[in-house]
């Protein structure tokens, strides 16, 4: 096994100081790179981040989820696409938790442990002795250069199965191809990737966030909720460094002859506050709904439909709320928001191609509202 600085909670401080630091130093790259820098990549790695959340049985540092969701927004403070890469690669470790222990024990082994790929049952599988023959086209890989397992969904049988299985196979297995060229997230490397005929043990396959962990760490317990979390806490960090730029260029920018510095703009000042309010007020809303599932958790009980309602819906208000803070720092800095020396286009880029996101998109609310009126959710991982 490689040896590995392993995180704990009082040395989170020092991994987020670094990976900040990186980040800041190495964004353009990976915009012109369309994946994540060597160098970060790297501080992944020293850091064993994959493993952050993972159980001390497992080779992990057990790091509270609330933790994570904090590291994660302070990295989005300074560049979307590291926070996005991180924030995925630690919670791909989720899927250890649906293994038997053996194998999970042996995948995530060493630090460079990295999961990428999507759980979305959209490949076809066909039952055979021992497993599965699967074939498919998957996409939004983020994070897929530094990956060694790929995680996949898909359906069996000619009618398939109604929510389908996953399963983890090595990179090397599939055919990553170049698709990922975007206006926004550009750093992740999200690409696309396919597979044929593939042998699938049964043994490396699993409903996630539906079936039940085949692991007793508290951390598998968490409902796919969590990863709607994951991402609008993204959106909530990007809006906060844009906050913070817009602060920065109105201590400075001196207006034309006769007009007023943007200080001292009525406009600005509504901006600056007006985004700080929707910002904080999504963020802490939805860090109160995983901290109750987490609570939940914690003291053994169920978690309910009323609080996977609560976590669904705060996540894409927690997003929605930042894309519109992101807007108003865009608007109030004028021109400065078209230019690459200043971080507003990239906070605007990024902002919005998150809400590509499934579990952003109105349907992921409406969800909610389908559940506080009585009805079912349609989504067979709510």
């Amino acid at each position: 096994m490689k040896t590995s600085m392993r995180p704990t909670i009082g040395r989170l401080d020092t991994l987020r100081d670094e990976i900040a630091t990186l980040a800041a130093e190495h964004k353009a790259e990976g915009d012109t790179m369309r994946r994540l820098p060597t160098p970060l990549a790297e501080a992944f790695v020293r850091h064993d981040v994959y493993r952050l959340l993972l159980p001390h049985d497992l080779a992990g540092s057990a790091v509270d989820p609330l933790d994570y969701l904090q590291l994660i927004e302070d990295i989005a403070r300074v560049d979307g696409s590291t926070a996005w890469c991180l924030a995925i690669g630690i919670g791909s470790g989720l899927y250890a938790g649906y293994l038997p222990p053996e194998r999970s024990r042996k995948m995530f082994a060493d630090p460079d442990c990295c999961i990428a790929g999507a759980y979305a049952p959209i490949g076809r599988g066909i039952s055979v002795p021992g497993g599965y023959r699967v074939s498919g086209h998957w996409g939004w890989a983020s994070g897929v250069d530094q990956a060694r397992w790929m995680v996949f969904g898909f359906t069996v049988g000619e009618s398939g199965r109604m929510n389908g299985l996953q399963a983890l196979a090595p990179r090397e297995t599939f055919r990553i191809l170049d698709t990922w060229h975007t206006s926004g997230m550009r750093g992740t490397g999200s690409s696309e990737y396919e597979v044929e005929n593939l042998f699938v043990p049964a043994g490396m396959t699993f409903q996630m966030f539906m079936g039940k962990p085949l692991h007793s760490a508290q951390i598998f317990r968490l409902p796919g909720a969590f990863f709607s979390a994951i991402v609008a806490t993204v959106a909530v960090g990007i809006a906060l460094g844009s906050i913070e730029a817009l602060t920065e260029l109105a201590a400075i920018k001196r207006g034309p002859a006769g007009r007023p510095s943007l200080r001292d703009q009525a406009f600005a000042q509504y901006s600056v506050a007006k985004a700080q309010a929707l910002t904080e007020s999504g963020g802490a809303y939805l860090r109160r709904s995983i901290a109750d599932i987490w609570a939940a958790v914690g003291g053994g009980d169920e978690i309910s439909l009323e609080q996977r309602t609560h976590a669904r819906r705060a996540s894409v208000h927690a997003a929605e709320a930042s894309v519109e803070a992101v807007d108003l720092c865009c608007r109030a800095a004028g021109g400065h928001a078209l230019l690459e020396s200043h971080p507003f286009e990239r906070a605007h880029r990024d902002a919005h191609a998150i809400m590509g996101q499934i579990v952003l998109q109105r349907v992921a609310m409406e969800d909610a509202g389908r559940a506080r009126l009585g009805l079912p959710p349609l989504s067979p991982t709510f």
